[in-house]
């Protein structure tokens, strides 16, 4: 039987807006708000309303780290 990769293991390259909400404990429109001001890359698969919005993890990382006080 094939197993299923365990994802909670695996090292994922993107965040999502509402992971990123939960990480930094803010709202969704608090994240698009904050990514677009720190010009962070994002991909967008699909469109319209139905699209999915990611942000790439290094640069999510590298902006946290320059926002430390």
């Amino acid at each position: 039987m094939k197993r299923k990769p365990d994802r909670m293991n695996q090292v994922m390259l993107y965040f999502s807006p509402n992971e990123l909400a939960e990480r930094w404990r803010c709202s969704r429109s608090s994240v698009d708000r904050i990514a677009r001001r720190a010009r962070l890359s994002r991909i967008c698969l699909g469109e319209g309303r139905n699209g999915i919005v990611r942000y790439f993890r290094e640069e999510v990382v590298a902006y946290e780290a320059s926002r430390r006080v």
